[in-house]
């Protein structure tokens, strides 16, 4: 499993130069909630991997690493990393059966940054032998994503996960992404700017900037409506239609001021990882699973006030993909790619259960029992099959 987180901050204004200088020495809201979902997944996502006959050790890389600890005290990705490892292997239920062991790199071409991070891991114990082994280095990024690619071709039963966080974007490319996720034992989770980026599509754009999107969609066919969230949706359907129907893609949207937008864009290869970052994502959006603002007004993202799950365009959604039978893997991996939880999923299908328009059926045609609908990723994977289910309105 390869993890890529990828921030990129290149922008044109003293305001803006200003404000990266400063967040890189604070943990800003925005930044504390890139840290948040980071740790969110690593908590389902690793646990799983541990336990897993499947699979053997974890190869975790973060590539731009930094120092570890912000000067305001606020905790980076290498130390989220470690101390959610730790809490793992040292969970009271199931710390004792992980058979994994979670070999970390942790780089930034920057010599004074790993110095003050192997400080900090030191002082404070963050790493064990038990653990798996802890490299520390100051490669240059090229040269180190090429070394993780080649990696990747070679794994079997051994997972990647790898954390990107540039300080500029012209060193990252889609082919990068494309070539990772390739061997199917990657998840990558790639942070943009999307609020700089769009403005820039809209005002001139850098050539390091234009080569990244060109990779996904000729500029002149991005469309321009839609604003700093419609850019976003726009630059997911591409990565989509790049990858293909073999890989998972979504995001999740950090709003930092008025209508600036930045995004977590999140690919993996396997709907298991998919299944367990949309938990992540709705654990701390709880209305729609999509982002989170600092606005101390608005609960969520989107300015919804119920703090239930905002399901009905899954509700018109499903409908229609119900409108023909369908098993319950096809229903489980519709739910996920629609951007929600099974359990959403569940709640529609037992209103309509009662309503009397759903009807559920096991394999040999008899009728399933009642609020059986199988969505789950162990009914995808070993029986795929145990139900069918369609909505009849007549």
């Amino acid at each position: 499993m390869i993890l890529i987180m990828t921030m990129i901050s290149n922008t044109i204004t003293e305001y803006d130069k200003m404000t990266l200088k400063e967040s890189q020495v604070s943990l800003y809201d925005h930044s504390e909630i890139k840290v948040r979902l980071l740790k969110l997944y690593l908590e389902r996502y690793l646990s799983i991997i541990g336990l897993s006959p499947y699979f053997n050790d974890v190869h975790i890389y973060d590539m731009f690493c930094g120092e570890g600890k912000y000067e305001d005290g606020g905790e980076g990705s290498p130390i989220i990393i470690l101390k959610t490892i730790k809490e793992i292997i040292d969970a009271p239920d199931t710390g004792a059966q992980i058979t994994s062991r979670f070999n970390c790199q942790f780089n930034d071409i920057k010599s004074k940054k790993t110095n003050k991070l192997s400080g900090i891991i030191s002082k404070e114990g963050l790493h064990e032998s038990r653990m798996g082994t802890l490299q520390i280095s100051n490669s240059d990024y090229k040269d180190l994503i090429e070394v993780v690619k080649q990696k990747v071709k070679g794994l079997k039963k051994d997972k990647c996960f790898a954390f990107i966080d540039p300080y500029g974007y012209k060193e990252i490319t889609v082919s990068d992404i494309e070539q990772l996720l390739a061997g199917n034992k990657t998840e990558v989770l790639l942070f943009l700017p999307t609020h700089f980026m769009y403005r820039f599509s809209s005002k001139g754009t850098p050539e390091s900037l234009k080569k990244f999107i060109d990779e996904l969609i000729p500029q002149e066919n991005l469309p321009k409506d839609g604003g700093g969230i419609g850019f976003i949706e726009n630059l997911k359907d591409a990565f989509r239609n790049k990858l293909g129907e073999d890989h998972f893609v979504d995001s999740f949207i950090i709003s930092r001021d008025t209508n600036q937008f930045f995004c977590l864009f999140f690919f993996t290869s396997h709907i298991y990882g998919f299944h367990k970052m949309l938990e992540s994502k709705w654990k701390i959006d709880e209305e729609e699973g999509r982002g989170w603002t600092n606005s101390q007004e608005e609960p969520s993202l989107f300015n919804q006030t119920d703090r239930k799950p905002v399901t009905y365009h899954l509700e018109k959604k499903l409908r229609v993909f119900l409108s023909e039978s369908r098993t319950n893997s096809e229903v489980y991996e519709f739910t996920l790619r629609q951007g929600h939880l099974p359990s959403h999923a569940n709640e529609l299908l037992m209103k309509w259960q009662e309503c009397g328009i759903l009807y559920v059926t096991k394999t040999d045609g008899t009728k399933a029992r009642k609020s059986s609908f199988y969505l789950n990723y162990t009914a995808f994977s070993k029986e795929p099959r145990k139900v069918s289910m369609i909505i009849k309105t007549k």
